[in-house]
């Protein structure tokens, strides 16, 4: 029976898992409601597929528009209570009058802006000559609010304190003691002036790239969702891997792993995948807490998957100034990495304690699979080639998703008519709403540490408070990941470490690029690190495990997850060569490294580890992975004492493998 405060705390977290999970579609509203809300659900996403092919607007128009549209979308569809009180709504009511009036205030609080674009781009912001307006400043307000109740909505409290928390920073840093954080003030005009009429707040580059890039892509995923790619997805690596020793935990990471790439969302991730895969892991033989730390290591890294990777992927790439591509190719054998090591785990725990594949009789067989839904293969490989040939990933995207809709009449039950492709732009729509929320939320935390400086001050505190030590900075980075990101998408937590994490690195003599990929990786952390790990929640809920057991087999099962900003910087050729010069034994020594930490601490090899073994083998991989020629060659060492060692314990056993038996004279 599970524990009273077991029980409490997976209430509290309830709420916002459900909300990371999915945009409901309005339980319980009445049918004009759904007409209303489909249509700015189809008009968002139509915006969005529109300027991914003729090209996008001005900046203001950009980034507004698709905010008005997409607040007023929230505030019709989630309840002031959140999505759990949409969800257990299931007597029929309307909107009530604050709703339709908070759906109607977004119009000319965010309409303002998208449809005076050539004005705002012309004024000269924070001067006196073209200081805000009456109208501006009542506008700026509305907006502001309208921002932060959207958020706590779709997200929670937690970045709406953070917000209001950098806002109050702003107008009263001057007050606060001499120090690092204080600063010279700044009136409520000037406030309003840089937050809400400049590109610098909350019309910032967090904004536009999800307004430009993210929600095409998040379209593309739903697309590929209605026509059934989850289902083919698990249903490939089934018929692939589901025999296997341990086969069902290979299918979870596998599949989780590809519908990860679309999704961009590790909750979203655990509940499409998991239903499947969870149970099946635990009927094969798996403990519940096994699965469900399974499952969310595997959903989480979908998101350093290519070919799509999750949103925050397209906002590393503006805020290190390289291109999508450039980040794609980065994270080919970062996710090589994480998920060859997870799978090694896997087969590590199934040999440890016996356990087999389907059964036969229960596995798909891949030459059915792939004649009836191998053709949804055919737009991911299609969007690869365009970005591959230097196509823009924007016109890359809106082409994948048109021949999303063409391949699927080659079957019946993937066939995407009118009303499908009409449920696919408002399911793209309602996914991007909380992108387009938080984005815009983050934009105000950002713009407080650009207008006030505290970005390069709390840099430089952070490598004062490491005494200058590359490593101690490194692990306080790390550690400001873990803490801000608790409740949060990896967007917003990327985004507010970034501001503080990537200067100090570059300080220390980080290049940019493999400065923003150590705190994007960093940032994945918080959703499968206690106390609050979103993902890890989500799947102990669906495994019905105790939510710490599956916590702490998931730091365990993922540790390589945690050495992951370690192993860039001490070895960037993991990047292919974007962050430094290529060296294939760097990169070997890494991948030998992690399969020899798993060794070591699952304590199994090529039989049972004995702890001499398991610290020999262990301490080797440590060694592999650390940026120094001398403490790889001593790793080299070890492991040959190691498996010395092992060759003598096992030596009974090989000699009487070996022996033939009297009927093979």
């Amino acid at each position: 029976m599970t524990a009273p405060t077991e029980i409490s705390l997976a209430d509290r977290v309830t709420d916002t898992i459900r909300r990371e999970a999915s945009m409901v579609t309005g339980l319980g509203r009445s049918g004009l409601v759904r007409l209303l809300t489909g249509s700015l659900g189809v008009v968002l996403a139509g915006f969005h597929l529109f300027t991914a092919f003729d090209g996008t607007y001005y900046p203001f128009t950009q980034r507004a528009f698709p905010l008005m549209i997409g607040l007023a979308l929230v505030f019709l569809v989630i309840p002031a209570g959140g999505i759990a009180m949409a969800d257990a709504d299931d007597d029929p009511r309307t909107v009530p009058w604050y709703d339709w009036l908070l759906a109607a205030l977004c119009v000319p609080a965010f309409g303002y802006v998208a449809f005076s674009p050539d004005y705002l781009a012309n004024r000269w912001p924070l001067t006196s000559a073209f200081a805000p307006t009456t109208l501006e400043i009542i506008l700026s307000f509305i907006g502001i609010a309208l921002v932060l109740e959207a958020t706590r909505r779709l997200t929670g409290w937690v970045l709406v304190i953070g917000t209001l928390a950098a806002l109050a920073y702003a107008y009263l840093g001057e007050f606060l003691p001499e120090g690092i954080i204080s600063h010279r003030g700044f009136s409520m005009i000037h406030i309003i002036d840089f937050m809400y009429l400049t590109v610098d707040g909350i019309w910032g580059t967090a904004l536009g790239v999800a307004a430009t890039y993210i929600v095409v892509f998040i379209i593309f995923g739903a697309f590929m969702e209605r026509a059934g790619a989850a289902d083919f997805f698990v249903e490939l690596v089934s018929a692939l891997a589901g025999h296997t020793r341990g086969g069902p935990g290979k299918v979870g990471v596998l599949a989780s792993a590809m519908v990860g790439s679309v999704t961009g969302s590790s909750v979203a991730n655990v509940y499409t995948t998991g239903q499947f895969t969870i149970p099946m892991m635990a009927r094969l033989g798996y403990r519940k807490a096994t699965a469900g730390a399974i499952e969310a290591l595997a959903s989480n890294g979908g998101q350093l998957m290519p070919p799509v990777l999750g949103a925050a992927a397209f906002i590393v790439a503006a805020y290190a100034g390289v291109s999508y591509p450039t980040i794609i190719v980065a994270s080919i054998l970062p996710a090589a990495l994480f998920f060859s090591s997870l799978l090694w785990f896997i087969h590590l725990e199934a040999v440890k304690t016996g356990m087999k594949g389907m059964p036969l009789d229960e596995k798909p067989r891949l030459v059915p699979v792939l004649k009836r839904r191998g053709h949804l293969m055919i737009p991911m490989i299609a969007l690869i080639a365009l970005l591959t040939a230097g196509v823009s990933p924007l016109r890359a995207a809106f082409f994948a998703v048109c021949l999303i809709v063409a391949v699927s009449w080659f079957r019946t039950e993937t066939r995407l008519g009118p009303k499908e492709i009409v449920a696919a732009l408002i399911l793209g729509a309602r996914n991007s709403l909380m992108i387009l929320a938080t984005c815009a939320a983050v934009g105000l935390i950002i713009g407080t540490f650009t207008m006030t400086g505290l970005a390069l001050n709390a840099s430089s505190a952070i490598i004062a408070l490491a005494g200058g030590q590359f490593g101690l900075v490194l692990i306080c980075i790390v550690l400001a990941c873990l803490v801000l990101g608790m409740g949060m998408n990896t967007v917003a937590a990327f985004m507010l470490v970034s501001v503080i994490g990537v200067p100090a690195l570059m300080e220390t003599g980080v290049d940019r690029l493999t400065a923003h990929m150590v705190v994007f990786y960093a940032a994945l952390l918080s959703h499968i690190t206690p106390p609050v790990c979103l993902a890890v929640f989500a799947a102990a809920q669906i495994a019905g495990a105790n939510i710490w057991a599956t916590a702490f087999t998931a730091m365990k099962m993922g540790l390589i997850a945690y050495l992951m900003p370690f192993l860039i910087v001490g070895s960037p050729s993991l990047l292919l060569g974007e962050g430094a010069v290529f060296s294939i034994w760097s990169v070997i020594a890494s991948f030998a490294g992690a399969l020899l930490i798993a060794s070591g601490v699952q304590g199994w090899m090529f039989a049972r580890l004995n702890p001499i073994e398991r610290g020999l083998f262990g301490a080797a991989g440590i060694l592999l992975i650390v940026p120094s020629t001398d403490l790889r060659l001593l790793g080299l060492g070890l492991l040959a004492i190691g498996l010395l060692v092992s060759a003598f314990i096992w030596r009974d056993a090989l000699i009487g493998a070996l022996r033939p038996t009297k009927s093979e004279f």
